[in-house]
């Protein structure tokens, strides 16, 4: 078509205006390259995300990833491309050339809202691009009367599906929103923008990055990894952190750091788990439970007994016995489980015969405690037959009170027990039978 050469300078500084109208409103969203010779001036691409008034339901129909009894809830669709060229008589002779793009339409709905764009070209006549996207932008799932839940199909597109590709800009255009608003701090209670803040993903609280960071490193220093959760009060769901989120709040550092303390501490209260007992290995060694004693490291091989953390000695051979009379006294004091572990470990009838010597051992001690006296020189067990309490060591020749266990001086015997300042004080006789003097005297007079 011919047009004259003011035409041309209209049209093209009606193409100018607009081009740098969507920059200025769409920065973002609006590309562009202009050309010269015969071909259209302009060229690009509006991006424009479709408004939704509420989160909304998607069903997925058929794929290898169908979900269809599961449905998706989201709170932003992938947005549609307005792809355009600008031929050099557009808007006064001619109309925008343009085709729509768009991820979860359907053919059929690109095809609707293709026509009714072109509708509205033909009522306007004018530079028409913005007046597309705010008809995109705001009207586009009323005009295609769209029922809710959506049911897509979940086709593969490109190496990834669709669905994959609802969630991944739902997130995109969520953070986004939240970059772009204000929040108030839940430690310091300051108002910070979106991007000096992070929300905690399992309960969704926000908190400043700074406070954050700070309130987080001091527990993991102080090793309190357990209270590394959200720090809001009020908060219910009381989650862990997984590892991404501590790493984008205190850096990779610090984060291995807390997932080390957090493994070491579940380490340590798993009554399965016991260390190598090599001091160049310590790493930590979980017990199969079929298993009743044998232990054998991941890291390093070494095989070893649970029980005593000595080399493998066998399932038939006892652990070595360091401390007996503590076992035993531990064995005598326990409760049926804690008894069945000692015989595990020690063997029943190797713990049989140490409780029943111990038994015997008590006794003697008992009689002995009751029935003798240890000679203060050597503490051999004196027992006395008949006499007076003056005792004679029959090993070491020591003379002693047998009432005290003191020594007692051999060339004055019998002082100790004329001495007023002593409990032995006229006890030479005490607690002799005076039928041992009557069958002495017996024997004399014969």
């Amino acid at each position: 078509m011919l047009y004259s050469t003011d035409e041309c300078q209209e049209c093209q500084i009606q193409q100018e205006n607009e081009i740098l109208a969507l920059e200025a409103i769409y920065p973002q969203d609006f590309t562009y390259t202009e050309n010269h010779g015969n071909s259209p001036r302009y060229q690009g691409s509006l991006t424009i995300r479709i408004s939704t008034p509420h989160e909304i339901m998607i069903y997925f129909i058929g794929g290898k990833n169908s979900t269809s009894d599961l449905p998706l809830k989201v709170r932003h669709l992938p947005p549609v491309k307005i792809i355009f060229s600008m031929p050099r008589d557009y808007p006064i002779e001619e109309s925008l050339h343009f085709e729509l793009e768009c991820c979860w339409m359907r053919c059929e709905w690109i095809r609707l809202l293709e026509e009714e764009l072109l509708k509205i070209w033909e009522e306007e006549k004018d530079v028409i691009l913005f007046h597309f996207a705010e008809f995109l932008q705001n009207k586009a799932l009323d005009y295609l009367q769209l029922s809710f839940p959506l049911r897509l199909y979940d086709d593969n597109i490109g190496q990834t599906t669709l669905k994959t590709l609802i969630l991944t800009y739902d997130q995109q255009a969520k953070n986004q929103d939240f970059i772009n608003d204000h929040f108030t701090c839940g430690i310091c209670l300051e108002e910070k923008h979106g991007d000096k803040c992070y929300r905690i993903n399992s309960c969704q609280h926000v908190f400043c990055q700074i406070c954050l960071r700070e309130y987080f490193e001091i527990l993991i220093r102080e090793g309190s990894v357990i209270q590394v959760k959200c720090p809001d009060p009020g908060c219910k769901l009381q989650n862990k952190l997984t590892k991404e989120e501590m790493s984008e709040i205190v850096g990779p550092e610090m984060s291995q750091r807390y997932v080390d303390l957090l493994e070491k501490q579940k380490l340590e209260t798993d009554p399965l788990v016991t260390y190598c007992p090599r001091k160049v290995c310590q790493a930590p060694v979980k017990k199969d439970p079929s298993v009743e004693k044998l232990c054998v490291c991941t890291k390093c091989t070494f095989a070893f007994c649970w029980f005593c953390q000595r080399t493998w000695h066998g399932v038939g051979v006892p652990c070595a016995i360091s401390n007996i009379k503590k076992v035993v006294q531990e064995y005598m004091t326990a409760d049926q489980a804690t008894k069945s572990m000692l015989e595990l470990r020690y063997g029943t009838k190797n713990i049989e015969k140490l409780v029943k010597d111990a038994q015997e051992e008590l006794e003697t001690d008992k009689w002995k405690k009751s029935n003798t006296q240890n000679c203060p020189q050597c503490e051999t067990a004196i027992e006395k037959s008949m006499g007076c309490n003056h005792m004679l060591c029959t090993r070491c020749q020591t003379h002693f009170c047998y009432l005290c266990g003191n020594w007692i001086d051999p060339k004055e015997p019998y002082r100790h027990f004329n001495n007023a300042n002593t409990s032995c004080n006229q006890r030479l006789f005490d607690g002799v039978n005076i039928d041992e003097f009557e069958l002495a005297d017996d024997f004399i007079l014969v």
